[in-house]
C-alpha cells in the first residue's frame, strides 16, 4: 500500500476528471485529487502490468479502478447518486458575510427578515471498516508497552528491572510486545503482574520499572518523553481546531448543509426544519443553547448568563433569583457553577470515577478516562506526573483502536481528526466541534486494550456515546456488551435518564435488538435541542431509557 496523506480538496477531483489544469500543472492538481481520495478513505498501490508499475485506485467499498480519472468518475458518481454534487462550475462558494441584525438600528431590525444562506457542501461521515487495515499489527496486543515499542521509546528484548524503595533491584526481566518476560521464571506478566510477582504492592509498576541501561530512565520517564515530544505542536492543534469564520456552514443539529440561518451571539447554524419551526424569524435570532433554560429569552447586553459546568445551559441571574428552588450561594463562583444539584453530583461523580480501573470479571478492568485529568497538584507530585502520563499513553492506544475500526473522518472546514478530538477532549468557539466534555471508556484485558467508547453527560436528562469500538481479534467475546453494561450501570447511578448513539445502517439491529436501544423520534430529539449531539452523515439517532 501507498501511504498517501489525506487533505480535503473535493475541487481537484472534479477538475481532474474535466480535464481542468487550471492549477500550477497537472501534478499538482492530481496529488490533490489523491490526498482528497485519500480523505474520504481510498488506498493506493501499485501493481506490475507487463513489466511495469501501475498504480491502482481502491474504493472505501473495496472497488478498484485502474485511473485517476476513472476513480475521480466513481467519486463524483457516489455523490451525485447521494444527492450531494456540487454545482457544475466547480468554484466553492464562499459564504456570505451578513451582518448581524444586532448591528442594525431597530426599526432595521423589525423591517428585514433573516435570509437563510445556502450552503452545499458534504459533512464528515463515519464509516466502519469491514476488515483491519493492510498495514495494522491487527494481531499484536494494545498496550502501554506494546504503544512506547511502536514509538521507539523502548526497544523489544530491553532489559529491564524492578527496583524496591532503595533502589534495588527486586526483579529482572526483558521487554516483550505481550509485556516482561521474567529473567527467573522466563514467564511474560503485564507490568502490573510484574510487580507483584517482585514482590512489591506499590501499585506504581511504571515508575518502578527502570531500563537496565545505565541511563535510569523508568517506563514513566519513556511515557512522559513520548507524550511530550507529540505535544510540541499543541498551539497550532488549539488554532487549527477553533472556527475562524463570522458563522458555521453546516447545521448543528443534522450536520449537514442547506439554507441555514444564523445564531446572532454564536457561530451556530441551523435548518428552520431542524429546530421545529415553520419559518425564518424576525430580527435577532439565538440558538436554543444561547438562551436562557427558564425564560427561554437569549442574549443580553449586560452579559448577565450563567453557564453549567457539566451541561452548559445558560441562565440569567435575574431568572435564577426568581426561581425559588435555585440558591446562588450554593453553586460557587461563575466559572464553577452549576444550574443544580443533579449536574453538580455527577461531574463530582465522574470525577471520582476516573482514572480508577474496575475489575468485571475474567481478566477484565473497565477504566474511564479523561485528557488531562490528572493534575500536577497531586499531594505526590512524582506520582501525580507518572498517572498523567500513563493516561495520555492509554488515550493514544484508544485513539489507534478506534482508527484501527473506523475509516477517517475529518471535518470539512477545519481539516481535523474528529475522533482524535473527542479522545483528547479539545475544545473549540464553535459548539459542534467542541469536545471538552468528552469521557473515553476502555475495556482491558490483562493489560490489552480490547474495546472503547465515548461519552458525554449532558446533565441527568441525556449522555451521548458517538464512538464504540472492539478490536477485530476480540469481536464476538461479548466485550462490547461488558463495556456498554458497565457504563450503563454508572450512568443509572449519577441519574441520567437516557443514553443516545448516532448508529450505522448496518448496526441499528445490533443495538435495537441485542442492546435494547430504539429508534430517535423527531419530537424526541426536538425536546433536547439545547443539547448538541455529536453525529454523522448516514447515522441514525438511537436512544435507550436508562433504568
Amino acid at each position: 500500500m501507498i501511504r498517501v496523506e489525506g487533505e480535503i480538496c473535493e475541487e481537484a477531483v472534479y477538475r481532474w476528471y474535466h480535464g481542468d489544469s487550471g492549477m500550477k500543472n497537472s501534478r499538482e492538481l492530481s496529488l490533490k485529487a489523491r490526498k482528497h481520495l485519500s480523505a474520504m478513505g481510498w488506498e493506493f498501490w501499485y501493481a506490475k502490468k507487463k513489466g511495469k508499475q501501475e498504480l491502482r485506485y481502491q474504493s472505501p467499498k473495496g472497488k478498484v479502478f485502474y485511473s485517476l480519472k476513472t476513480a475521480c468518475k466513481s467519486y463524483i458518481d457516489e455523490r451525485r447518486e447521494e444527492g450531494r454534487v456540487v454545482d457544475r462550475d466547480l468554484k466553492p462558494k464562499q459564504p456570505a458575510k451578513r451582518k448581524r441584525l444586532s448591528q442594525e438600528t431597530p426599526t432595521q431590525a423589525t423591517k428585514k427578515k433573516k435570509k437563510p444562506k445556502k450552503i452545499k457542501r458534504h459533512r464528515s461521515s463515519k464509516r466502519v471498516r469491514e476488515a483491519p487495515p493492510p498495514n495494522s499489527s491487527n494481531r499484536n496486543p494494545k498496550t502501554v508497552l506494546s504503544w512506547l515499542i511502536d514509538n521507539n521509546a523502548v526497544s523489544i528484548l530491553a532489559k529491564v528491572y524492578y527496583r524496591n524503595k532503595a533502589g534495588n533491584p527486586l526483579m529482572k526481566g526483558r521487554i516483550t510486545r505481550n509485556g516482561i518476560q521474567c529473567d527467573c521464571c522466563f514467564r511474560v506478566f503485564t507490568l502490573t503482574a510484574f510487580e507483584n510477582h517482585a514482590g512489591s504492592n506499590n501499585h506504581r509498576p511504571a515508575a518502578n520499572i527502570i531500563l537496565d541501561d545505565g541511563s535510569g530512565r523508568s517506563l514513566s520517564d519513556c511515557q512522559r518523553q513520548v507524550i511530550t515530544s507529540s505535544k510540541v505542536e499543541s498551539p497550532k492543534i488549539v488554532k487549527d481546531n477553533s472556527y475562524q469564520h463570522e458563522s458555521d456552514e453546516v447545521c448543528s443539529v443534522c450536520r449537514d448543509w442547506g439554507e441555514l440561518i444564523c445564531c446572532d451571539h454564536c457561530p451556530s447554524a441551523f435548518h428552520v426544519n431542524c429546530l421545529g419551526l415553520k419559518e425564518v424569524p424576525d430580527g435577532d435570532w439565538f440558538c436554543p443553547s444561547c438562551c436562557c433554560g427558564i425564560c427561554g429569552i437569549g442574549y443580553l447586553s449586560d452579559g448577565s448568563f450563567l453557564t453549567c459546568q457539566l451541561c452548559e445551559r445558560k441562565f440569567h441571574v435575574g431568572c435564577l433569583r426568581l426561581e425559588e428552588s435555585n440558591d446562588l450561594k450554593n453553586y460557587q463562583t461563575p466559572k464553577n457553577w452549576f444550574c443544580s444539584h443533579r449536574c453538580k453530583n455527577i461531574l463530582s461523580g465522574l470525577q471520582k470515577l476516573t482514572g480508577k480501573p474496575i475489575t468485571v470479571g475474567n481478566n477484565l478492568t473497565w477504566t474511564l478516562l479523561k485528557s488531562e485529568a490528572c493534575s500536577d497538584s497531586d499531594s505526590d507530585h512524582a506520582h501525580g506526573l507518572d498517572a498523567s502520563a500513563e493516561n495520555d499513553c492509554k488515550l493514544s492506544v484508544a485513539l489507534d483502536v478506534m482508527h484501527e475500526c473506523f475509516e477517517p473522518s475529518r471535518d470539512i472546514y477545519t481539516g481535523r481528526d474528529l475522533v482524535e478530538d473527542v479522545i483528547f477532549s479539545r475544545g473549540s468557539k464553535l459548539k459542534r466541534l467542541d469536545f471538552k466534555g468528552f469521557y473515553t471508556v476502555i475495556l482491558e484485558k490483562n493489560d490489552d486494550l480490547v474495546s472503547v467508547a465515548t461519552v458525554r453527560v449532558h446533565g441527568d436528562r441525556v449522555a451521548e456515546m458517538p464512538l464504540v469500538a472492539t478490536r477485530f481479534r476480540h469481536r464476538r467475546r461479548g466485550m462490547c456488551r461488558v463495556l456498554v453494561d458497565e457504563l450503563e450501570k454508572n450512568l443509572t447511578k449519577f441519574g441520567v435518564e437516557k443514553l443516545i448513539l448516532p448508529a450505522v445502517p448496518d448496526a441499528v439491529d445490533t443495538w435495537t435488538n441485542s442492546f435494547g436501544f430504539s429508534h430517535m423520534t423527531d419530537d424526541e430529539r426536538s425536546e433536547l435541542l439545547h443539547y448538541t449531539f455529536l453525529d454523522f452523515q448516514g447515522t441514525i439517532m438511537c436512544r435507550k431509557l436508562l433504568k
